[in-house]
């Protein structure tokens, strides 16, 4: 594995390099542009499954096939991993613990790729001493998103991806809110024996912060973990907890994703600033950000935070 991926985009490096302030100020802008969508039962589903289905088990995406792990071949197996041995195409180990884990997804952010870059082995196993969380604003689709925290004594299930530079950078694209960095030191144990050892992960947290409840980061119960201290809340709870907050005691989680669907920009100023009172911020002396340039202007994005 090499150091950084070469991420040549400008206008990405620019969004990288953001002080949370200036992107804060430009993601509410974003927010504006969201039009209007009228609620309904199917939305609110959606809401409340995020990080949805995702396998617990390791395995390849090809294109739009899932193979487990086992079935296959270990020669193809380390075709895909070709960069980690120093390769033409290298590839980054890119921890996943929310919805980049499930293959669905993946084909999805994936589909305007070449065929050669369609293809991606995901591992599954265990992060030692960080667990999930709730970043603490509602995405446009009405979810309160993961991202992680440390919490020593925790081992959370997650997924590496084992991810081209072509791959990260779409993924970057879209995990508009995080902040991109590297994990160095960790202890990842993934279930296979065979699957690819680690001590460095990239990664992606959120600009956000961890939502806490009562000065208490909480974690989110979609994700398992053994060992958890922190209290664990379903998506449910989670909106609830945030809606009661914003709007007042008599408001539920299905008040405050019809507000995120009827008018997400005014739902966002209104939701931001009272999460990030209270949120904590993304802290550990594993953590390396990305190394963007220096900040250069605002970028100009009809996409939502």
């Amino acid at each position: 594995m090499g150091d950084w991926p070469a991420i040549g985009e400008p206008e990405l490096l620019a969004r990288l390099a953001m002080s949370d302030e200036k992107f804060t100020e430009l993601a509410m802008g974003w927010a504006q542009a969201v039009p209007a969508r009228e609620f309904s039962e199917k939305l609110y589903e959606r809401a409340l499954g995020y990080p949805w289905a995702r396998p617990a088990a390791s395995f390849l995406l090809s294109g739009e096939q899932v193979q487990a792990f086992d079935e296959v071949p270990a020669e193809v197996r380390e075709e895909v991993l070709l960069g980690l041995g120093g390769g033409e195409v290298e590839r980054f180990p890119l921890l996943s613990f929310g919805s980049n884990g499930s293959p669905e997804n993946l084909m999805l952010k994936f589909s305007e790729l070449p065929e050669s870059e369609r293809r991606v082995l995901v591992t599954s196993g265990d992060l030692h001493d960080f667990d999930v969380g709730a970043a603490a604003m509602p995405t446009f689709y009405g979810s309160l998103p993961g991202t992680i925290f440390p919490s020593p004594g925790t081992a959370v299930r997650a997924s590496l991806l084992w991810v081209t530079t072509a791959q990260l950078v779409v993924l970057t694209w879209s995990e508009i809110s995080y902040r991109f960095g590297r994990l160095e030191g960790v202890r990842f144990e993934p279930d296979k024996s065979d699957a690819p050892a680690v001590e460095n992960v990239y990664a992606f947290v959120s600009r956000w912060g961890a939502h806490c409840v009562d000065g208490e980061v909480v974690a989110m119960q979609a994700v398992p973990a053994s060992g958890r201290v922190a209290p664990a809340l379903t998506q449910e709870q989670l909106l609830d907890q945030v809606a009661e907050a914003v709007f007042g005691g008599a408001a539920k989680a299905r008040d405050l994703v019809t507000r995120v669907m009827e008018d997400f920009g005014t739902a966002a100023t209104t939701i931001g600033p009272v999460l990030r009172e209270t949120a904590r911020p993304f802290q550990s002396d594993r953590w390396t950000p990305f190394p963007a340039p220096a900040e250069s202007g605002l970028m100009q994005s009809p996409n939502a935070p």
